[in-house]
């Protein structure tokens, strides 16, 4: 009889929003040896930043309309406080993949959480130009404006930063998505390498060619808009190898509430989109005065219809 291969520290895939952590794990998963679920932000939101553990009700009525978690059909096991059933659901991601050596998921915030959980874990960092991934937002409907488009990834790359310094070296894996882009094969022997396992042709015959149209997509934006952006996340676009496109300069007091207004009207506008401007008004009306299971219904309801638009 075969026996179960033998499972090493878990493996996280760490990325900002639309740094390309898809494109990667639909590359990575392709391996036989490998299997990394996707986003599952509700590992991390059960856990506080000073590693206190969500009681098992209050975390089974947060998954209750959670996109991620119901997408990969996951059970939760019977009994198990959050660390059992934590431990349990990667469990169950393994078991997807029984031959699969190299289990983990990924993650796009509050990652340094996971150390919490699991102490020994190893991760690989996808950093993408963090003007890029702005542009991507804006584009999206999730951001009016590159000044916002932007934070999320600066707040990931702080992130990163303070948390790499506190990991081993053979624990830690950073690679760029331009880089991966560009030379997908030889990033993809990198990785393999760090993950003490043989490279397979696989993982770049069964997944599309990077789109290499997507780098550089913010040289579109207007030169005011850009070096608002270029402002809020200089030191990390520097840090990370991504030359400025000129000056720098922080936008005014008055910019920045006009930003802000900008980015709020875009995000409502998309809300509105997807739900219909009659559904849209209802919602804003429910969410104020509606009854408690009026506003439980809101909830599902949003979480159906998002579920469909995003990434």
């Amino acid at each position: 009889m075969a026996t179960a291969p033998q499972r090493l520290s878990p493996v996280f895939l760490l990325a900002a929003p639309r740094s390309g952590a898809q494109l990667l794990r639909n590359m990575l998963v392709q391996h036989p040896d490998i299997i990394i679920a996707p986003e599952c932000y509700f590992l991390v939101d059960a856990i506080s930043a000073d590693g206190r553990f969500m009681k098992r009700e209050a975390f089974l009525r947060s998954i209750q309309f959670d996109n991620g978690f119901n997408r990969l059909g996951l059970l939760i096991p019977q009994g198990l406080p959050f660390v059992g059933i934590a431990q349990n659901l990667l469990d169950q991601v393994a078991a997807a993949k029984p031959g699969a050596s190299i289990v983990g998921v990924t993650v796009q915030r509050y990652f340094d959480r996971l150390l919490w959980l699991w102490p020994d874990a190893r991760f690989i960092h996808l950093v993408r130009d963090g003007r890029d991934v702005a542009f991507a937002q804006v584009q999206a409907g999730k951001a009016g404006n590159m000044w916002h488009g932007i934070a999320d990834w600066v707040d990931a790359e702080i992130l990163w930063d303070r948390m790499s310094h506190k990991l081993p070296l053979d624990r830690q894996f950073t690679l760029k998505y331009e880089s991966l882009v560009g030379e997908p094969n030889y990033e993809l022997h990198r990785i393999c390498q760090f993950l003490g396992i043989a490279y397979d042709p696989a993982m770049l015959e069964r997944t599309s060619p990077p789109p290499r149209e997507d780098i550089g997509r913010w040289r579109k934006t207007a030169i005011t808009e850009l070096q608002a952006a270029e402002h809020r996340a200089a030191r990390w676009l520097l840090q990370n190898s991504y030359f400025l496109s000129g000056t720098v300069r922080p936008p005014s007091i008055l910019r920045r509430a006009a930003l802000n207004l900008q980015n709020k009207i875009a995000i409502s506008n998309r809300t509105r989109v997807l739900l219909g401007t009659g559904p849209w008004l209802s919602a804003g009306y429910t969410t104020r005065f509606g009854s408690k299971k009026a506003k439980a219904r809101l909830k599902r309801h949003l979480s159906e219809v998002l579920a469909k638009f995003e990434d």
